[in-house]
């Protein structure tokens, strides 16, 4: 009986920490999506310009970009480092005043970006046989905490203040780390490398300059349909109201079924076919948004592209896993991806000014037809490995 219960104590907490992972990564998709509800506040009540405004979004993100720079070095310590940096970067946003809100703002990027990827790596260490299945299932999670974000915000705003759901929120995260602390003892898992024997051929080939090339492409991509993807429905018609400012929502909405799907359709089919296919589909998507006439069209186009690409970035992960865990000084990788959700918005932006949004919106699609390029490769450079496996069982 002794002896049973010993050896039940290391599954329990192995569930245990898989929960207040998912939790933790649930809060990280809040705090990621926070500036969008949470800027309209500060700028009101702090009589803040929008260069102002401006500064505070740039200060999570440069500082999420250095905290991806050492995400892997250690998943444990960036864990809960990165949990106890958000934790008092959300109660210090709570307390100080501007200009020092943005040292709070900072403290929670960069914790942002030492968590995020600790512990999409976590998973992929763990479920090492269903490693897309899982990320997808994580970034749902995400997903979850991302769109939840906003009515947040309005409920903490219409019944407390939105100071109090930030204390809440580090109350939380304090919570999580304690409770981490506690249970990860009986846990081998987390931080654990590759192992050799599960590297597939793929993940020994991919270089780490060819990997950070697509997370910068699909996250730039990504961010730059959900950025201004509203504002072009509205420059279509522009008083079609509620149906013009329905295209990001239909979007986030999209991404966040399909990734509930992924792991269903990954039973029948490869992760390498499903990235071609997820990406050929996106394309095909694009084209009612660049031709399209009215905002239903631009909504049809946003809801199909959505679902599109929602199992490509943890299919990324996944690809990406053996080499970032065999390699401490690879979070380079990861900052890559924050980079892209900077750089072609911005360009989008910046052609837009020059010539009009449609052809702006060329730089997203250029952006996944690369992607869908390395998509061939990846799955010309499996097809050998794949039928060696087929000839082996049979």
């Amino acid at each position: 009986m002794a002896t049973a219960a010993i050896s039940s104590k290391p599954v329990k907490s192995a569930r245990t920490v898989m929960v207040l992972l998912y939790i933790s990564f649930a809060l990280t998709g809040v705090l990621t999506a926070l500036p969008g509800p949470l800027l309209p506040i500060l700028l009101k009540g702090w009589a803040l310009t929008d260069s102002q405004g401006g500064s505070i979004i740039a200060a999570q993100f440069f500082a999420s970009m250095t905290g991806a720079l050492f995400a892997n070095r250690n998943l444990r310590t960036s864990l809960l480092l990165g949990l106890v940096l958000m934790a008092v970067g959300t109660f210090g946003l709570a307390i100080l005043p501007w200009p020092h809100l943005r040292i709070a703002v900072a403290c929670y990027g960069l914790g942002l970006g030492m968590t995020m990827p600790a512990i999409n790596l976590t998973i992929a260490a763990r479920y090492v046989d269903s490693r897309a299945a899982s990320l997808s299932v994580l970034n749902c999670i995400w997903g979850v905490g991302a769109i939840s974000c906003p009515a947040l915000v309005f409920v903490a705003k219409k019944f407390a203040s939105t100071n109090s759901l930030l204390m809440l929120l580090s109350v939380i995260l304090a919570i999580l780390v304690v409770s981490i602390l506690r249970a990860w003892k009986q846990v081998t898992w987390i931080g654990a490398a590759a192992k050799p024997e599960f590297e597939s051929g793929l993940g020994r080939q991919l270089s780490l300059q060819f990997l950070a090339l697509l997370f910068f492409l699909y996250v730039g991509a990504e961010t730059c349909i959900a950025s201004w993807i509203n504002i072009y429905a509205q420059r279509l018609l522009p008083n079609s109201g509620l149906l013009s400012s329905s295209p990001v929502a239909c979007f986030w909405a999209a991404l966040l079924i399909g990734r509930s799907g992924s792991p269903r359709i990954l039973k029948w089919i490869s992760e390498e076919r499903l990235y071609v296919v997820a990406l050929m589909s996106a394309l095909v998507s694009l084209v009612p948004i660049l031709w399209g006439r009215s905002p239903i069209t631009v909504v049809i186009g946003a809801t199909l592209c959505g679902l599109a690409l929602a199992p490509v970035f943890p299919l990324l992960i996944s690809f990406a896993s053996a080499a970032l865990l065999s390699k401490p000084n690879s979070g380079w990788v990861f900052a890559c991806a924050g980079l892209g959700g900077a750089v072609l918005p911005w360009a989008t932006g910046a052609i837009s000014t020059a010539y009009q949004l449609r052809i702006a919106l060329l730089i997203p699609a250029a952006a996944i037809s690369v992607l869908f390029l390395s998509g061939l490769h990846l799955v010309r450079y499996t097809q050998p490995t794949m039928t060696k496996q087929l000839a082996i069982h049979r």
